[in-house]
């Protein structure tokens, strides 16, 4: 005796093709975004356990790491600067 095999069970070629261009561009997009959020998020935490540690090669890692979101900072671009000024500083007391 043989089970019926339902249609939903069963892949078909199409659903195993690879990822269309559209597809893997709105991936790619979505890690950027994602990493970008977390590199930004991460800022915070990391300049007060850098005031904490007082350990010169992670103070320099991090001040390498960042210092782009320094760059932006410096150059005063608001409202970036403004942004990341106070997320900071949510961490520096």
């Amino acid at each position: 005796m043989k089970a019926a095999v339902s249609s939903s069970s069963v892949t078909s070629d199409d659903e195993l093709s690879r990822p269309s261009l559209r597809q893997r561009v709105g991936a790619a997009l979505m890690c950027l975004m994602a990493f970008l959020l977390l590199y930004f998020l991460m800022s915070g935490p990391l300049v007060w356990l850098e005031g904490k540690m007082k350990f010169s090669p992670f103070s320099r890692t991090v001040k390498i790491l960042y210092a782009p979101l320094a760059q932006v900072v410096k150059s005063d671009w608001e409202p970036a600067s403004t942004v990341v000024k106070s997320y900071v500083g949510l961490f520096k007391k």
